[in-house]
């Protein structure tokens, strides 16, 4: 509008001594102002825009430098026997530590090892030379993970260098036993953690939360787990970007009695009848099962036995998921909500090992924050021919009513739900989808959206608290 109006006076002044005269000092000094004016509103506006593109490119670098990070430690704890937190655990053959502090180490398997390792020994002293540094290696000596101080870093504050020290990898996913060295896995590691992040508590084990500078790392009792979260930060002179990221994964070699991941609850199965040794809150699964959890802000609020609805709901979740028989033809999907739902898969997956521990893993990482809506969500669910079941899980209020996916009508989502049930799954060979709903803290069972929808979709409502 200013830029309009500046024009327009000029204009003006310019209609108004189109003479011989032309125009007088006063005139020209207001116009020269009003031109300094746009040129300084053009210029601020344009740097503005330099400004935002460059932070918008230095959100990604760091986010993508971060995630590579992540990705790879998460590959390397999948590919270990054992996750080490502390110094105390590592051989006293392993002399000297790496410089810095110890924020994970990863004992390796035996077969993880390069080819060349499984030579003999009858080759001469250098053969026999690395297949004993590899058996060292292997046996007793893990890959370390330290942090160290930047001193190159330029911004605010103290910056950090995370850097790895074990064999190098070769084309073909080898370890070199005999050559060992140290990396740099990520910089701009900030020197602290202002978020309040917890571990995850089960029925069976604790997590135990470790903070190194900027590094969050979550592992359970045996080893077995572990979480990693990083604060990042740009190098920038002022209002420095600060970005957070999270990653876990498990090892490959499981114990029995931590994951319980072989054939719990398999039972003599029928066709399709529920696994009676394996249920969700006492409640017993089918073999085609979709849960949906809540995981909105409200999901932080308050206590369920001395836990949040949150940590409640994710321990509840994960020991139904270990319960679950493997290559049984059982299939499982989870969905979180929060204003809008997110699939753990595309569509739902068979229960195998290794789909039970990408989901345990899946499940641990989410968080609470957003408002609430399942809806989207469960009317996709119900149309798949893989789900017989789908338990809901909230603590929220919700919005009960609006436009059905079948027929276009808006009236109440359980209805709809009703509706579909009975005019299309029911005639289908895969049946009609039966729908658990589980409330946290507040009763929604009684007279509330939970229980109208359990109730009109051959469910049950179990309040939780």
């Amino acid at each position: 509008m200013k830029s309009v109006f500046s024009y327009k006076y000029i204009f003006s002044l310019v209609n108004k001594r189109s003479n011989k005269y032309g125009f007088t000092l006063p005139e020209l000094i207001v116009s020269g102002f009003v031109s300094l004016l746009i040129l300084i509103s053009g210029y601020t506006l344009l740097k503005m825009n330099l400004q935002v593109n460059n932070s918008d490119e230095l959100n990604l670098k760091l986010g993508g430098k971060i995630n590579n990070a992540l990705d790879f430690i998460v590959d390397e704890i999948n590919s270990s026997k054992r996750v080490i937190t502390t110094y105390n655990d590592v051989p006293n053959s392993c002399r000297p530590l790496p410089q810095g502090d110890l924020v994970l180490a990863l004992k390796m398997p035996d077969q993880a090892k390069s080819s060349s390792s499984y030579q003999t020994s009858n080759m001469g002293n250098e053969s026999k030379t690395k297949k004993q540094n590899w058996v060292t290696l292997a046996k007793d000596c893990p890959i370390f993970y330290n942090l160290v101080r930047d001193y190159t870093f330029s911004g605010k504050g103290i910056s950090y260098i995370l850097k790895r020290t074990g064999p190098t990898v070769d084309e073909q996913g080898f370890y070199r036993a005999t050559d060992i060295k140290t990396t740099v896995v990520t910089d701009r590691i900030r020197s602290d953690f202002e978020d309040d992040i917890r571990c995850l508590t089960t029925n069976n084990q604790k997590w135990t939360r470790k903070q190194i500078k900027g590094i969050i790392l979550c592992t359970d009792e045996k080893g077995k787990g572990a979480e990693i979260m990083i604060n990042a930060e740009a190098s920038r002179v002022r209002n420095p970007l600060i970005i957070f990221k999270t990653s876990g994964g498990y090892a490959r070699i499981q114990d029995d009695d931590l994951m319980n991941l072989g054939n719990a609850g398999a039972g003599n199965l029928g066709i399709n009848p529920p696994c009676t040794n394996c249920d969700f809150f006492q409640k017993p699964l089918k073999k085609k099962v979709t849960f949906f959890i809540d995981i909105s802000g409200s999901m932080n609020w308050g206590k369920i036995k001395g836990l949040t609805p949150m940590e409640a709901a994710k321990n509840e979740l994960i020991n139904s998921i270990r319960a679950l028989p493997v290559n049984q033809g059982f299939k499982l999907q989870v969905v979180a909500f929060n204003h809008w739902s997110r699939k753990m898969w595309s569509s739902p997956m068979e229960v195998t090992t290794s789909s039970k521990m990408y989901a345990i893993s899946w499940v641990s990482r989410l968080t609470a924050g957003g408002g609430t809506n399942p809806w989207s969500g469960i009317s996709e669910a119900i149309q798949n021919s893989e789900v017989q079941q789908i338990a809901v899980l909230s603590d929220g209020w919700t919005k009960t009513s609006g436009r059905c996916f079948n027929n276009g009508k808006s009236y109440s989502y359980a209805e709809c739900f009703k509706d579909y049930n009975d005019s299309v799954r029911a005639t289908n060979e895969e049946g009609t989808v039966q729908i658990d709903s589980f409330s946290m803290r507040n009763d929604f069972c009684s007279n509330g959206w939970m229980g109208e929808l359990s109730s009109k979709n051959s469910g049950s409502c179990t309040h939780i608290n």
